[in-house]
């Protein structure tokens, strides 16, 4: 299969296994057992996030969607890695001087409801979202998806290629959650160069858009209150 046919057939599967921040276990499976198949070093779990820095995650989310992974087919061997994090980072050099290049592909899905209606491709195809409530809509399968096959790539041209790369899929990008704790964890603090990208609608095929500036940012806190029950503001 070539590597945009299989890219196709990777994102299709995304798709109709959609997982919401810091949830991603069935996806994190995939991804890792890919990265392995193609050479590459792969880290999970609390080897790729530092839990201190980790924000808006819910502790019984997160153990609804191991047992709703493992009923998927996904190894307890692998569950028990991930130590109840998800997040998946692969590693490759090339045995040759160069400098190390890092590519950041997000994971999670949004809470939306998928259309059910007969003409919505997913629907036609049969690659719709399986899980109620959830669904691929910004992306991130498609995101996902060109990792692995950026994996691919590189693997089949190593010889032509110097230094090494660090490919992140990160967890809970929706809300800003997923970022900082792998950063925290150090895994960019030696990059030389870093890519990071998002689907869009203006490139055809073959076409990569470029943006150098004007990027959103944003921040975000937990906060919980403690007294007589009262209006936050």
């Amino acid at each position: 299969m070539n590597i945009f046919e299989e890219a196709i057939q990777t994102r299709r599967k995304f798709h109709s296994r959609p997982e919401e921040g810091w949830t991603e276990f069935e996806t994190s499976y995939l991804v890792a057992d890919r990265l392995k198949t193609l050479g590459w070093k792969v880290a999970v779990g609390l080897d790729v996030i530092d839990a201190e820095a980790v924000l808006g995650r819910d502790p019984e989310l997160v153990q609804k969607a191991m047992k709703r992974a493992a009923s998927q087919g996904v190894p307890a061997e692998f569950l028990e890695r991930t130590n109840g994090y998800t997040g998946v980072i692969g590693t490759f050099d090339t045995g040759r001087k160069g400098p190390k290049t890092a590519f950041r592909f997000d994971m999670d899905c949004v809470q939306v409801q998928e259309s059910n209606d007969e003409n919505h491709l997913p629907v036609k195809e049969g690659f719709a979202s399986q899980i109620p409530g959830l669904m691929h809509a910004c992306g991130h399968d498609g995101h996902t998806a060109l990792g692995l096959s950026l994996a691919r790539w590189i693997g089949e041209n190593k010889d032509e290629l110097c230094g090494s790369f660090v490919l992140i899929f990160q967890p809970a990008e929706e809300g800003t959650r997923g970022a900082a704790p792998i950063a925290a964890k150090g895994w960019v603090d030696d990059v030389d160069y870093f890519f990071a990208g998002h689907c869009g609608m203006y490139c055809q095929k073959g076409e990569i858009g470029i943006c150098s500036g004007g990027f959103f940012a944003t921040s975000k806190l937990d906060i919980r209150f403690t007294g007589v029950p009262s209006h936050a503001g």
